[in-house]
Parts: structure tokens; sequence; C-alpha cells
């Protein structure tokens, strides 16, 4: 009798009925009825292209029905209702006539198939392009240490590849927050990469850091891209023609420093695939990075106009070192000749490793330099870092440079990393014979809009 009453007044109070005693529901005439006598009149359908989901009622003799979603009630024979993420949903069906409401309900579950995106919903991670299409991931490791202090490992939840994961204490910091997954997936460095992820806050986030390197050498790097999250709302996560790698284990790291308390995030819909293998996704326009104010080179605002640095090389093709390339520095003007090719990403590198050049983690960093080179550079890597600590980056970038062209060469409002000794590191693994490269003007400062 209680649970009949508190149903009654519960859906009294949400759709308009008359208020009544506990008596006038307890069934006394043995006329309540069986929410399972009326199983087949009630269906849910759904609009897999626009996620809406639609309950339906058939009419029977003396009944109307009652629908339960998420703890709000409807009677009504039939509606639409929204679904913005993928997953199984499901609503609890009674029925009510004279007497009350039925003893007993039923559930119908319903399957939304895929995220539905205010914008780009990355690539299908149905197609069978999809290098994690049926992967099952590893149990996911983690470091979260706010303040540099490790405390317990977030809660998580993993379900039809999805992860559910909960950090309950804010972080200050890049890398106080990492979350890493190995996939157990390899790729080649032959091939370009397409790769993408959809991920959803409860709170705003202003840099989640993307890395896919491998398992076991976090220098192995496919990707590593930082990105914005709005509060509640799903975002992809993405990238097109990455230049590949041989990584027989590929990891995702995810770090969330920087979290804000109690906050939880969904991290579905994972795609890696060949680039050339096309799944039928429009990929829209990179978004650019508006301009910023530049500093003049010789600007105290420029951190690197009064840069004390050492140069080093490491110039190895076919992994195997030879004499360093030849090298001036003519005013802000740096050139580099290099008689032999390199066949691949870090056979040659150029360091410039500094006493005093210091980053906060409070700030965003603008960095720009100007490239000549007499042949096409292929892949030319750029990367800020700490100097004894590759892994604790401002940026690591590559790009293509053209002949005999002035390129300017940019990172532009990066979210700062604390750095107490930065070291500015060029790769041009993959030059031709005899190429001479001229990187001048260098700029690093505070973000300037």
């Amino acid at each position: 009798m209680k649970s009949i009453f508190k149903y009654m007044a519960i859906l009294a109070a949400g759709i308009g009925l008359a208020a009544c005693s506990p008596e006038e529901f307890e069934g006394a005439s043995g006329n309540v009825p069986q929410a399972s006598d009326y199983a087949d009149n009630f269906t849910v359908t759904v609009d897999q292209s626009t996620n809406n989901a639609t309950f339906e009622f058939i009419s029977a003799p003396g009944v109307t029905p009652v629908w339960i979603i998420d703890g709000a009630y409807s009677t009504e024979y039939s509606f639409t209702r929204f679904y913005r993420k993928a997953g199984t949903y499901s609503v609890e069906c009674k029925v009510r006539n004279a007497d009350g409401i039925s003893d007993g309900s039923i559930t119908k579950e319903f399957i939304i198939e895929k995220t539905q995106m205010n914008g780009f919903s990355g690539f299908d991670p149905e197609s069978d392009f999809n290098l994690f299409k049926g992967v099952t991931f590893g149990e996911p490791s983690f470091y979260y240490a706010p303040g540099w202090a490790q405390i317990a490992n977030p809660s998580y939840t993993y379900i039809d590849g999805t992860y559910t994961l909960s950090l309950p204490t804010a972080t200050t910091e890049r890398w106080q927050a990492q979350m890493l997954v190995e996939t157990g997936v390899a790729i080649t460095a032959d091939k370009t990469y397409d790769f993408s992820v959809i991920m959803t806050s409860t709170t705003a986030h202003n840099a989640v850091k993307v890395k896919i390197c491998q398992a076991d050498d976090d220098n192995l790097i496919l990707m590593d891209q930082d990105f914005s999250l709005e509060a509640n709302e799903p975002k992809a996560l993405w990238a097109s023609e990455l230049e590949g790698v041989d990584l027989s284990n590929v990891k995702v790291v995810f770090d969330f420093g920087g979290n804000a308390d109690n906050t939880d995030i969904i991290i579905e819909s994972f795609v890696l695939k060949d680039h050339a293998n096309d799944d039928g996704t429009e990929i829209p326009d990179a978004p650019e990075q508006p301009e910023p104010t530049w500093s003049d080179v010789d600007s105290p605002d420029n951190l690197w106009s009064t840069a004390n640095y050492a140069t080093s090389f490491y110039y190895a093709p076919g992994w195997a070192q030879i004499a360093d390339p030849t090298y001036s520095l003519d005013g802000t003007a740096h050139t580099l000749t290099f008689a032999e090719a390199t066949g691949e990403k870090w056979q040659n590198q150029f360091t410039l490793t500094t006493d005093n050049v210091a980053l906060s983690a409070g700030e965003s960093y603008d960095f720009r330099v100007i490239v000549h080179a007499n042949a096409e550079l292929p892949a030319m890597t750029y990367k800020f870092c700490q100097a004894d600590d590759d892994a604790t980056y401002l940026f690591e970038l590559t790009t293509t440079v053209a002949a005999n062209e002035d390129v300017a060469v940019k990172a532009i409002n990066v979210p700062g990393v604390a750095i107490t000794q930065g070291k500015l590191v060029f790769d041009f693994g993959g030059n031709a014979a005899n190429t001479t490269v001229t990187l001048s003007d260098i700029i690093l400062q505070v973000h300037k809009d």
C-alpha cells in the first residue's frame, strides 16, 4: 500500500492528478493492472540519424501509460526525446487505471549508436579501417598528484570502449593527472595516420593533453597536442595526416593537469586509421590560431633575446653518428650545412640549451622562428623543453619547410609548463644531402593577443 501511494504521490505532483488518500489507491477491488500484461503496448524506436528516440503506447481499454525516464514522469501516448551521447538507455514503463498504478513495471532498453556533436564528430569508430575497432584496451595506469603529492588513483569504469573517469581533487600543473592506456596496436613509419576521440568533461578545461607514443618509450611519438573543453559539451579531439612512427604497442596518454575539483570525464569513440583509407568522414579545415602581436626580436619581451645558451648536435645518418654539421652564427641567424642525408626523425638534431630561460605553468606562450632551406625539409621538428627532461615540454611540433623560401614556423598561445632551464631543439631528420638551413629571429614570448 505504501509503495502504491508513493508512486501516486509523485505522479500527482508531476502530472497534475488530483490528490487522494492511500485507501483510494490500494486496489481493494482487485482491479489494479499488471504492467507485464502491457509489455507489447510500449515501444521505443530510435532514428539513428538524428538521435531522436520516439516513445509510443498502443492504446488499451481502461489504462493509460506511465513512462519514467531519469526520474521524470510522462503520461503521453507518444513523445520524442533527443539523446546526444551514444550509449544504452532504458525507460521504466507502468500503466494506471481508475484503481491506481500497476503492480510492477517493465523496462525497455534502446541504443543510441553515435554521439551527436555541435561540430566535427571525429572519424568513424565503426569503420573497418579503425585500428582500434574490436580492440579491448589494457587496464589504464595513472599518475594523480595534486601539488606533485601522489594520491589514490581516480576511479573509473570501462564499458564497451568508453571510459568514465572521476577526478575528485583539483590539480594545477601539466602532468599532475595522467591516464595511460596501452592498446596493443602497431603502426609503421611509412604511413600517415588520422586520430580522433570524443571527450566530455563536467567542468571546463583549457589544456587537456592527448599524446600517442610507444608503450615503453615516451619519446617515440605519433601525436602530442593540447585541447580545450567546455563544460558538459562533447568534443572530438582529433588530428589528421600524422607522420607515421614505428610503434609496436601504441599507448594513448591523457593528461588532465589543471583540472577543477570534482571533474568527471567521459572518453569514447577511439579511432586510429591509415589516412590513405577513406572512411567517408569529411574533415573540416583545421582552425587557425589568431596571429598574436609579436615582440621585436631584440625586445626584453622576447625571452630569447637575452638567452645564454650552448649549442650541441646529434648527426647520425642511419643512426651512426658522424662529424657535426658545419655551423655559424651571425647576429640572430644560425646557419647549418648537412653534407649527408638522413632518413628518419631525430637523426639530425640541433640543440640550444640555456641557463637562464624559464617558463611558468600560469602563462601561455608564443614562439616563432624564420627558417630558410636550400632544399625541402620534409619533416622539421621543433621543440622547447626542460633541459634535463625531454618529456617536460612546452611544445613539440613537426612541419614541412619548402625550399628557398623564408618560412615562419610558429607555436601560438600554448598553455605554459613549469620549465626552470629551457632547451630549444630542432630536428631535420629526413634532410637531403648538401642541405643548408638558416634559423633566424627566434622569438619566445608570453602570449600577446
